[in-house]
């Protein structure tokens, strides 16, 4: 499914929820990534239909979700909060959704039984909600959204509350639905599990879209924040030369030499690694590894919402 909004404001009285957000999303996942506050949920009930943009449009495959019911069907959402009804057996929770779906019970209990299996959850789906660990109502949560085999789902804070064996048997089953064709929302504070699982990802804070992309993509759009890049010359001795050589180029703020391989600081990695591979060819330098230590997403993070990228 294609996920658009335009210009998609979200006010709770004085207060914002989301403000000027623009964004096109299809299928495959989607990390949304922000502190609290940040208007991650907010973003996700515009795109399910369950709130409407005091400004803007949202709409997805064209039309709109808050007043659609028929395009909603086809939506599943894992909230971060719990929704159960404690009384009932995961099954009789599973199935009486399916059931408002307008699956014949009989049907309906097999397909729930077989869903909880499918999370982990085949030795315990007699046992009444209430009695559950807080992993074993997140993978009740989970069977009740794929249970109608939704187009589109929704996964806020899908990970809270759940141990390393449930987190990487959650991480395989939306590594399946995705490769399905869904269209997948995944929200974490969990960043390392979102990295795991994709690569495009949108940066809120304070309800606005700081950036949206891979990691390489939004670096680009963080011109003036100083990156590290390490070079790792095949030949150690050359690394004097190799120092002297990078001091020269404009992209680079600093060099320091370490014990096997020599770390940069540009404000410009894309000009630098341009201006690389002709540099190494012309002073006859093997590099045996290249890398960027700290660029993963808790660091373009950190940096974004501190607002480096916005220093002259």
């Amino acid at each position: 499914m294609s996920i658009v909004l335009e210009a998609a404001t979200r006010n709770y009285g004085l207060v914002q929820g989301v403000s000027n957000v623009s964004l096109e999303l299809g299928p495959g996942i989607t990390g949304i990534l922000g502190p609290n506050g940040a208007g991650k949920s907010t973003l996700m009930k515009l795109v399910l239909g369950l709130a409407r943009p005091s400004l803007g449009r949202v709409r997805i495959d064209g039309r709109d979700p808050a007043s659609d019911w028929e395009l909603r069907s086809r939506f599943g959402f894992v909230p971060e909060y719990d929704c159960f009804y404690d009384h009932m057996t995961a099954r009789e929770y599973v199935a009486h959704f399916l059931q408002l779906q307008g699956v014949a019970p009989d049907e309906a209990g097999e397909r729930a039984a077989a869903l909880l299996d499918d999370v982990g959850l085949g030795d315990a789906m007699e046992r009444r909600i209430r009695t559950y660990s807080r992993g074993m109502r997140q993978k009740a949560k989970f069977a009740r959204a794929i249970a109608h085999d939704p187009n589109l789902l929704v996964l806020d804070e899908p990970f809270q509350g759940t141990d390393p064996t449930t987190r990487r048997l959650l991480m395989e089953l939306i590594r399946s639905w995705a490769d399905a064709g869904r269209t997948i929302l995944l929200s974490s504070h969990i960043l390392h599990d979102v990295e795991a699982l994709t690569d495009r990802i949108v940066f809120l804070s304070g309800g606005q879209v700081l950036a949206v992309g891979d990691r390489h993509a939004i670096q680009k759009l963080m011109p003036h924040v100083r990156q590290k890049v390490r070079l790792t010359p095949a030949d150690a001795g050359q690394r004097p030369q190799l120092a002297r050589l990078l001091l020269e180029q404009p992209s680079v703020e600093g060099v320091s030499l370490q014990r096997d391989w020599v770390e940069v600081d540009t404000t410009d990695a894309e000009a630098f690694h341009r201006a690389l591979p002709p540099l190494l060819r012309k002073a006859k330098i093997a590099i045996h590894g290249i890398d960027s230590p700290g660029e993963d997403l808790e660091a373009l993070y950190e940096k974004l919402v501190g607002g480096e990228q916005w220093e002259a």
